[in-house]
């Protein structure tokens, strides 16, 4: 399976509809892999969105635009990202352990996952942090010293750097500068509904014409689908 399969896509799109932002990188992550969304769960998200973009890249190239809002004024600010970067990033096994040195002591961590983030309380960023390192270091309600979890967080930017990528850009209207995590599972969803609803459209406009049913019409070639819409459409 593959994203770039029609067929696999509208499953993708059909499915990624009616999902919360998180459930819905799994999704497109599971149809084009040909993994089990539990598979799809176990990677890191610093893996995960490595794989996605690399999805992306097939699709629109090394390049990709993002959109985000100026901190200072709200304007919309496009701008391009080199997500072929991105797909170069490391990925790592599910459930590998790494190691950091803080002192004289050693800290092993694992790197957070989709299922970590979804688990994180909502609206205390302090507590969702506290929350995420305690899941990753494998803390039991001893209180973790703030040079520990800073340098476990140093070290999984080093091992994971696929894991938080910011976006940072200068306003045109007002000049502020600012910067935003880039979202790589919400661009490749954003490429994945437009080419749905162009395939949607292909198959009515065909099925209509020919009478033949989608899977007839999604088994066709981009080229040859496109040749009969051009005679149906005249």
């Amino acid at each position: 399976m593959s994203l770039l399969d029609p067929a696999s896509l509208l499953v993708a799109w059909e499915r990624g509809r009616a999902e919360p932002a998180l459930d819905r990188a799994l999704t497109l992550l599971a149809v084009d892999t040909g993994r089990s969304v539990q598979e799809a769960a176990a990677l890191d998200v610093g893996s995960r969105d490595a794989r996605l973009a690399t999805v992306l890249v097939r699709i629109v190239g090394s390049t990709a635009w993002a959109a985000v809002e100026c901190g200072s004024c709200g304007e919309r600010l496009d701008v391009p990202v080199d997500i072929a970067a991105v797909a170069r990033f490391p990925a790592h096994e599910p459930g590998e352990v790494f190691q950091t040195r803080v002192g004289d002591s050693t800290v092993s961590f694992r790197l957070p996952t989709t299922a970590d983030l979804a688990a994180l309380p909502p609206e205390d960023p302090v507590a969702a942090r506290r929350s995420l390192l305690d899941r990753c270091i494998g803390c039991t309600g001893d209180e973790l010293p703030d040079l520990v979890g800073q340098a476990v967080e140093a070290a999984m930017e080093v091992v994971a750097p696929g894991g938080a990528v910011d976006v940072a850009v200068r306003c045109t209207g007002c000049g502020a500068e600012t910067a935003a995590v880039l979202d790589v599972p919400a661009l490749l969803w954003a490429e994945v509904e437009a080419e749905a609803a162009a395939l949607v459209e292909d198959v009515h406009a065909l099925a209509a014409a020919y009478g033949w049913s989608e899977a007839e019409v999604l088994r066709l070639s981009a080229r040859r689908r496109a040749a009969y819409l051009e005679l149906v459409r005249g």
